[in-house]
């Protein structure tokens, strides 16, 4: 009878340790999903320096680029969606996201900033 109320002491005992320990590892990899996740959503700031429209291309001078752990310079990017373009001009201050396909930075999305006052 001790051997068994030992045997089931332990169990409990590690049921009761285990569980946390769990929920602590789900909780990091919770965590750190979020993370990735808010990094490939979140927009980088940029100056348009020049638009290429004919052959898909948008000159920006902008911040860094955290999902593509690129520090900010002035680069050109290719725009598969010519719509983007749309009411764009040299000079515009604007927010976009980024994404490396094969060999090329592509811009996926694009905002024109508005000015303060209009």
């Amino acid at each position: 009878m001790k051997t068994i109320n030992l045997k089931l002491l332990a169990l409990a005992f590690m049921a009761t340790t285990a569980v946390p320990v769990i929920a602590q590892e789900e909780h990091a990899h919770d965590a750190h999903q979020a993370e990735v996740t808010a990094e490939a959503s979140q927009m980088t700031m940029a100056t348009i320096r020049k638009l290429d429209p004919d052959n898909g291309k948008i000159t920006l001078k902008h911040e860094a680029i955290k999902n593509l752990k690129m520090p900010g310079m002035t680069m050109v990017f290719q725009i598969e969606d010519k719509a983007l373009f749309s009411g764009l001009s040299e000079g515009d201050m604007v927010q976009f996201k980024a994404e490396k396909k094969g060999t090329a930075l592509v811009v996926t999305s694009l905002e024109k900033m508005q000015h303060k006052g209009h």
